[in-house]
Parts: structure tokens; C-alpha cells; sequence
């Protein structure tokens, strides 16, 4: 069997031209100025990756409401491992109205202090595997607070508080677009029930 290597090689240059190129639309959704704009806790040594991310994901839905809708919303359907819970959800559509309308509002800066809080009061549940907004030992002074349970990433973080599934009053929603609040710590720490809990407070 004789092999034309050249006819090879020019089907996996064309192979990997076109991943290349898939790859390069898949980013486009967002400019790297804009990523930054939202990133405001990428210089700080004590956050997590998925901390950082999550940050990031809530300003992104602060600054760049509509295009938050069409970049990562539409498509959401939650982690994969839930299955895809959040396909037809009435408060993923009443999010996509919401921010479909609203006006831009400014990034939540990363706070020590905040985070402090955060970090506090999602060890403190996470260890003896609560769901609460009571704290026992952790210090209070932030102004909001929103506690998230079995997520693992940062944009499934900050969709699960921005989408607020199955929570009527919609007050982790609130907290994340509100104006209002201008800094915001978030710490991420494992939970005895749900593998991992998340914690944002702001001020």
C-alpha cells in the first residue's frame, strides 16, 4: 500500500486550520477589553482560579448586559451533570427579560475585606454542611450576601445566583445586578453535603 504523505499533510493542515478556526469564533463573543473590564480581581494573589472566574462572570452580566444574554445566557442549561434543568426554566427566561433591557452598571470591585467575610462564613457552613444565611462564629459587615451549593466553576456560580432558579424573590439576582454595590468578595470552599459551596459578599 503506497501512501501519498503529501495529500496527508495537507488534510491535517486543513484538520486543524478549521479547529483552529472554530476555536477563534467561539471567542469572539467577547474582546479581551471587555474580559479585563470585568476581571477586577485578576491581581489578587489569595482568590482561586474558579473565585476569580466567578467575579468576572457576574461583572461581565453587570457591564455587558445584552451581550451577556447572547455570549452566555441563551445557551445555558446548567452543568452537565444536573442534566439540562435550566432548558425551559421560567427564571432563566424572566433573566434573559430582565437583562435584555437593562442598562449597564458598574463593575463590583474586589474587596479584602469582603473576602474575608466570605471565606469566613463558607468554611464555616461548608464544614458542617448547612444552608444558611445564619452565621454562628463569622463575623457580619457586608451590606448582601449570596451562597451557592454544588457548584464547581465560576460561571456556574455566578448563572446559579443571576438565574436564581426556584427562588421567587429572586435576591441573589438582585444582589449580583444591583447598583447599588460596588465591592464584592468570593470564596469558594468544600461542603459536607454538596461537594462544594460558594459565598459573595458585598458592600
Amino acid at each position: 500500500m503506497i501512501i501519498n504523505f503529501s495529500i496527508v499533510m495537507k488534510k491535517m493542515s486543513l484538520f486543524f486550520f478549521l479547529l483552529f478556526a472554530a476555536g477563534i469564533s467561539f471567542c469572539q463573543g467577547w474582546t479581551q477589553t471587555q474580559l479585563d473590564s470585568a476581571n477586577t480581581a485578576k491581581g489578587s494573589d489569595n482568590l482561586t482560579t474558579v473565585e476569580k472566574e466567578a467575579i468576572q462572570y457576574i461583572n461581565l452580566a453587570r457591564l455587558y448586559p445584552q451581550l451577556f444574554v447572547s455570549n452566555e445566557l441563551e445557551n445555558y442549561t446548567g452543568p452537565s451533570r444536573y442534566g439540562d434543568y435550566l432548558k425551559n426554566s421560567s427564571y432563566k427566561k424572566s433573566l434573559i427579560r430582565e437583562m435584555s433591557v437593562m442598562k449597564p452598571v458598574g463593575a463590583l470591585m474586589y474587596d479584602k475585606a469582603m473576602y474575608e467575610l466570605a471565606t469566613c462564613f463558607a468554611g464555616e457552613i461548608g464544614k458542617a454542611g448547612l444552608v444558611t444565611h445564619k452565621r454562628k462564629k463569622c463575623p457580619y459587615g457586608y451590606m448582601a450576601e449570596c451562597c451557592s451549593f454544588g457548584m464547581d466553576t465560576g460561571k456556574d456560580i455566578a448563572m446559579q445566583w443571576l438565574i436564581d432558579d426556584k427562588s421567587p424573590g429572586l435576591g441573589h439576582r438582585i444582589n449580583c445586578l444591583n447598583k447599588e454595590y460596588s465591592l464584592v468578595g468570593i470564596a469558594v470552599q468544600d461542603h459536607k453535603v454538596y461537594s462544594k459551596c460558594a459565598v459573595a459578599d458585598m458592600k
